[in-house]
């Protein structure tokens, strides 16, 4: 087996151009990450947690924002050279994250369902009927009943708990390498908190994810 890293960042530098003049929001950040690995980005809001990892995804609006220098290499690969048809592969089937908010990251007009089941159709070539079957699976280990009225439910009609468990369904659908998660839990009360963590534990530990943790909480990170 590689002694080589799954994941490593060197010197990755990001700015934004704005009207009022440059923002450097991560200034030259390195760590690497192996396989199997957790690592938390611990830092206090703003200080550029989720640009740097949305800038690794290749996630951010260009402009206003431009990586201005670094490499980040996965299995190896520089992926920031590579073209946006290349990188939309590797997110998802490799890489996922998982948001602070799901109500921004869910589609608020389509069943649950039918967006975790369509990224495995869009990922692995599953017909429907497979992946909706895949997808009920997924609900239920997340915590979700597998039923079809859950299935066909819309984001608004679960709590904050239950779309953060939608999110974690529709990220680790496609069973990728290294899974992000930026903050799922800060909008969550205590008690929702230490369940969603416990479940990511539990899943990381079941599909050996190699996984990153961003929070400004150190009682989350000491978790």
């Amino acid at each position: 087996m590689s002694d080589q890293p799954l994941l490593d960042v060197r010197n990755l530098e990001v700015a934004f151009f704005t009207k009022d003049g440059i923002v450097r929001a991560v200034n030259r950040i390195s760590y690497t990450l192996d396989r199997g690995d957790t690592m938390a980005i611990v830092g206090e809001s703003g200080c550029g947690k989720s640009v740097s990892v949305m800038a690794m995804l290749r996630l951010l609006p260009e402009p206003p924002a431009k990586i201005l220098g670094g490499q980040v290499l996965f299995e190896g690969q520089d992926i920031l050279k590579l073209k946006p048809s290349q990188m939309y592969t590797i997110r998802g089937s490799k890489m996922a994250i998982v948001f602070q908010d799901p109500m921004t990251s869910l589609n608020p007009v389509i069943p649950i369902g039918m967006q975790i089941a369509e990224a495995m159709q869009v990922n692995f070539g599953y017909r429907k009927k497979r992946a909706l079957e895949l997808t009920r699976d997924l609900l239920v280990r997340v915590g979700i009943s597998g039923s079809r009225d859950q299935m066909m439910s819309y984001p608004h009609q679960f709590s904050g708990g239950m779309r953060q468990r939608v999110m974690i369904a529709l990220a680790i659908s496609c069973r990728p390498q290294l899974l992000i998660a930026d903050e799922p839990t800060t909008a969550l009360d205590v008690t929702i908190q230490a369940q969603i963590i416990q479940l990511v534990q539990d899943l990381q530990k079941e599909l050996g994810m190699t996984m990153i943790w961003i929070t400004h909480d150190l009682g989350i990170v000491a978790k």
